[in-house]
């Protein structure tokens, strides 16, 4: 297969690399664009006004001084490539992106974009993501299983897998549930009517899955890949009915 990968971490993160890696031995063709610099909690971010750079740092590799979602509007708006893709994978993410976390994350944002053109996607995320035995094994699990999972995704949704740092080699079909991020934040200094503020920490509240699926952070904690099929839009809400109109 024709595979572009992507990420949030930068091109230089270990995540790509390893996913590269694993792939190639697989035998795929892998071209890459991915950011020049962290990108990670980006969102949908896009460039729209200004400019964004794009270099070729090795064969069928750029980086772009943009977002994760710039480096597949860029890849597939300009003739960066001279193939046509099989699928988009984003990641490994240094870290989950779960639940509530795939507003926040670029990783979920690229692949979003791609299904946006029409391609199939995955979104990779691996706790911590620092562990390159953890990180290898993330990858052979999708390599495993690429084909089953780019026939599961249908048009208009992207496929978002977080491997916990306790894989037993086994994944189950998670649902959405949702994690509330008590943010502490710290005035850091004060210069007259300036502050200067920061997030200095966190506490996480996790909720479960609204669906018939355990959520998918429930399936991490028990040492189970989560596997969910994303809609790339968001869907009415069922409060829709109660509308006066």
């Amino acid at each position: 297969m024709n595979i572009l990968l992507s990420n949030d971490d930068g091109y230089q993160a270990l995540g790509i690399k390893v996913l590269e890696d694993v792939l190639s031995e697989r035998g795929h063709s892998i071209y890459v664009s991915a950011p020049d610099s962290e990108q990670s909690g980006k969102s949908h971010a896009m460039t729209i006004r200004g400019s964004v750079e794009v270099t070729e740092y090795a064969p069928r590799h750029f980086h772009v001084t943009g977002t994760p979602a710039d480096c597949i509007i860029y890849s597939h708006r300009c003739s960066l490539f001279p193939v046509a893709f099989d699928t988009v994978v984003s990641g490994i993410n240094h870290g989950y992106n779960l639940s509530t976390d795939i507003v926040y994350s670029g990783t979920c944002a690229a692949a979003r974009q791609a299904a946006f053109y029409g391609m199939k996607a995955i979104a990779l995320s691996a706790e911590h993501g620092r562990s390159p035995e953890l990180l290898r094994r993330s990858a052979e699990f999708v390599a495993d299983h690429l084909e089953a999972f780019l026939a599961a995704i249908p048009h208009g949704a992207f496929m978002n897998i977080n491997v916990p740092e306790s894989f037993d080699g086994t994944a189950e079909a998670g649902g959405m549930g949702s994690i509330i991020y008590n943010d502490r934040v710290a005035v850091i200094s004060e210069d007259g009517p300036r502050k200067t503020l920061a997030i200095e920490d966190a506490t996480l509240e996790y909720e479960p899955s609204m669906t018939a699926y355990r959520a998918d952070h429930e399936i991490c904690r028990s040492g189970r890949a989560s596997v969910s099929i994303i809609d790339a839009l968001p869907s009415l809400s069922a409060a829709m009915g109660a509308l006066p109109l």
